[in-house]
């Protein structure tokens, strides 16, 4: 039977827990619950700005090619050139409001202020980074009209790892690192790591101070370095993105639409789409399809453009694995 009349509407394909859900999909293909069909996703944040995010962490993160979120609060003199060098190179710079008030004590009009605002400033001193998260202050939540207006995704810090799908966007849960902090030795981070990859989950993860710097809960360079250190040696167990990115991928991931159009000998041309904002949620999707029958190898294309694939062997089955970003063309997949 020709695949296009194969498709299962509202489909959740799971294949050894690693699956991610999908509005509607053809049988022939698996989303990934991850990029690279990973066990877990974990989020490095850090808020307030101190000295050694920049002097310490970046430079760090950079050496490992991993990508971290800054928090920013817009009144207490952020050095604007530091993080512009830090979107430049992939990093998530995101509000943590002007002033850091408490917003559950703050009127509505002082709350559209300290959100809103703080969203214009970044934007308007960041060039090539869109402020679409917030953390906030104290972990005590705003209004949540107000919050959703201005942002796709808050975070919190309740102290528990997430589910592959959060329950609420608007207040995803982090885990205090550093002396204060559940989080201390680097016994601590890889146990929470493996706790991750059994729930096929995403740890968020909340730090202030390293080293000496005077920021909140400091965490010993040496300590952070280690953790990253655990998560390089496993890079396709563990995807290791910006908060913002992450939450791109989940809400990419439970709404797309797979849908194989065309599949002649030596041919298949399928479409990837969703519904959500392209000027937002264009992240690339991990999709994974069975070789047909006579098929050693193949190549994929996007709108006419060579994409990345592999060729990957599961429960003696191959597949091709490639990336692509919803609503961006037709993909087209031939014989290799």
């Amino acid at each position: 039977m020709n695949n296009i009349f194969k498709i299962l509407f509202f489909a959740v394909i799971l294949v050894g827990g690693n699956v991610g859900y999908s509005q509607v999909i053809d049988s022939s293909y698996e989303v990934g619950t991850w990029p690279g069909f990973r066990h877990a996703a974990i989020s490095y944040t850090f808020d307030d700005g101190c000295s050694n995010q920049f002097a310490i962490a970046i430079p760090m993160f950079n050496e490992f090619d991993f990508k971290l979120t800054l928090f920013i609060v817009t009144d207490w003199d952020p050095n604007w050139a530091d993080l512009q060098k830090a979107a430049s190179q992939g990093h998530e710079v995101a509000s943590h409001t002007i002033t850091h008030p408490y917003l559950n004590q703050i009127d509505i009009e002082q709350q559209k202020i300290e959100l809103e605002s703080s969203k214009e400033i970044i934007n308007a001193n960041i060039k090539n980074n869109q402020c679409l998260t917030l953390a906030y202050p104290y972990c005590r939540a705003g209004d949540e009209s107000l919050c959703k207006k201005y942002y796709i995704a808050i975070r919190a810090c309740q102290g528990f790892v997430e589910k592959s799908t959060p329950n609420d966007f608007l207040n995803i849960s982090s885990i205090i690192c550093g002396n204060l902090g559940a989080l201390k030795t680097t016994e601590d981070f890889s146990k929470k790591f493996e706790d991750t990859k059994k729930s096929n989950g995403w740890c968020v993860l909340l730090f202030h101070g390293i080293d000496d710097d005077g920021g909140y809960s400091p965490i010993p360079s040496k300590t952070l370095r280690e953790s990253l250190e655990y998560l390089n040696a496993r890079k396709d167990t563990f995807w290791v993105t910006t908060f913002v990115n992450a939450v791109r991928y989940i809400k990419e991931r439970d709404d797309v639409s797979v849908r194989e159009i065309s599949n002649q000998e030596g041919l298949i041309t399928l479409q990837v789409t969703d519904s959500l904002d392209d000027t937002i949620y264009n992240y690339p999707l991990t999709l994974r399809r069975e070789l047909p029958d006579g098929w050693e190898s193949a190549d994929a294309s996007q709108d006419n453009k060579a994409i990345k694939t592999r060729i990957v062997e599961v429960d003696s089955k191959k597949y091709i694995m490639f990336d692509v970003v919803p609503d961006s063309g037709d993909i087209v997949i031939t014989k290799g």
